[in-house]
């Protein structure tokens, strides 16, 4: 309820109080008979107070033999002058506590943002008629949005920036397109901007043919390629799983606030169960290979400082099969993560899903029902025991390619409305996809203090 309908409110609660039955006269029936029931007050005040004072004095003996048999007498509380002091500075609490003694040592002392964020395609940024860096920055600057998920290791493989780690220097897989990380960081900093550093895991270009060592193989010792032509590090090797987290330790050294995993899974090809992990995934799923990376992520990377997150298909909330097929599992992931990240687009959803015909046209709908969804998965998880922040992505782009009827040209009712559904399953961030940076910035709030403080106060006053 905002301020202004309470007011409202609080003038109708008043009027009620005088709006009796014809309430003028019954107070002057009640005038006339005045005098009569002022002496009959008076008389019975007179009682009352002889009856008060026998009675008070009855309780004072029974208190006092109270005393004498042990029953301490209250003392009056001196009065005490309180010299504030300082705030002592906190150093961290090891809060979370994670399944098997897993980091039982870990003390947590970093510091959350609620992140409200954009993709950065750093390959494209200021090239041809893609936006700088500067004028998404200044959108960040003028809006709600306040983070920033930049790649740092793209969907190629490629890795943006000048990698000092001798396992990536041996593979060579660097592409320059940012030349100096630190300075780079720094420059969003100076905007207050939460600083998200990209990662894609295991669909790798440019490792797997560098390095075969790291990648899947067939039986015959040639790289496996899937249906989509993509080639993958192989989930099951430790070797491929430091590969990808130094990187990580190289952006949180740069100063990143956040290293966020995508691609976390493995190939959605039938065949990728056919084909050579070396025999790392004897007696172990897909599930346990992805686990169990982000296990070994968190154990790295946390103690630096740094925030971990992962992003999962939207669908592996309600179906486990899905889940399975990849390597996701929504409430394992949860339990290492800091914050999980499901991609409910609308337009990635099959026709009549949840009941929604097209659900591309329905996304408050579509977003409500995936986030509460949400909630329902991850309450297994006990009270006191970690489960990460959930903070979706959001659909910023439109999906022409579904066919006339079956999409919604995507602009800022469609943004809101996303953002609205996430706030009302409980969760507070969001992200917002558009691969070629062209965000509706329409759609943002613009005044950052005023306009979020009153939907926080809305918010609060529903609960």
């Amino acid at each position: 309820m905002s301020r202004r309908s309470y007011g409202r409110g609080r003038r109708r609660r008043g009027k009620n109080r005088y709006a009796g039955p014809d309430f003028g006269k019954l107070y002057k029936e009640k005038k006339s008979n005045r005098l009569l029931g002022l002496f009959v007050v008076l008389l019975i005040s007179a009682g009352l107070g002889v009856g008060a004072y026998f009675l008070a004095d009855y309780h004072l003996d029974k208190k006092e033999a109270k005393t004498e048999n042990g029953t301490p007498t209250p003392q009056a509380t001196p009065e005490v002058t309180i010299t504030p002091e300082p705030t002592p500075e906190v150093t961290g609490t090891a809060t979370s506590v994670y399944p098997d003694g897993f980091m039982a040592d870990f003390v947590d002392a970093r510091e959350r943002v609620d992140a409200k964020g954009i993709y950065v395609n750093t390959a494209y940024l200021g090239r041809g008629n893609y936006p700088t860096l500067d004028e998404l920055i200044e959108m960040l600057d003028e809006t709600e949005l306040n983070a920033m998920v930049i790649d740092i290791k793209d969907d190629v493989g490629s890795i943006l920036f000048d990698a000092q780690h001798p396992l990536v220097n041996e593979i060579g897989s660097e592409t320059l397109y940012i030349r100096d990380l630190p300075a780079f960081v720094a420059k969003l900093k100076e905007h207050d901007i939460y600083c998200i550093a990209r990662i894609v895991c295991f669909k790798d270009q440019v490792a797997t043919k560098k390095n075969p060592e790291l990648a899947v193989r067939n039986h015959d010792g040639s790289i496996y390629v899937d249906r989509e032509g993509e080639r993958w590090l192989n989930p099951y090797s430790e070797k491929a799983w430091e590969y990808i987290v130094e990187i990580a330790k190289e952006a949180a050294e740069a100063g990143f606030d956040e290293i966020n995993f995508d691609y976390l899974r493995t190939s959605a090809s039938g065949s990728f169960t056919q084909a050579d992990f070396g025999g790392l995934n004897e007696g172990k799923t897909k599930i346990d290979a992805i686990t169990g990376f982000v296990k070994y992520a968190c154990q790295e990377l946390k103690p630096m400082g740094v925030f971990v997150s992962g992003d999962v298909f939207g669908t592996i909330i309600n179906s486990v099969a899905d889940g399975e097929s990849i390597g996701q599992s929504y409430v394992e992931l949860s339990r290492y993560l800091d914050y999980i990240c499901p991609m409910v687009y609308p337009s990635h959803y099959s026709f009549g899903y949840a009941g929604l015909k097209y659900p591309d046209t329905k996304p408050f709908q579509l977003l409500l029902t995936e986030l509460k969804s949400s909630g329902k998965k991850l309450s297994v998880i006990p009270e006191g025991e970690h489960c990460a922040e959930v903070r979706p992505w959001l659909q910023d782009f439109t999906a022409s390619y579904l066919g006339a009827g079956r999409y919604a040209t995507y602009g800022p009712q469609e943004i809101r409305a996303q953002i609205s559904a996430t706030y009302s399953a409980g969760y507070d961030e969001w992200l917002l996809w558009n691969a070629a940076m062209f965000f509706t910035e329409e759609g943002m709030l613009r005044d950052k203090d005023g306009l979020e403080a009153e939907l926080r106060k809305d918010k609060e006053a529903e609960k």
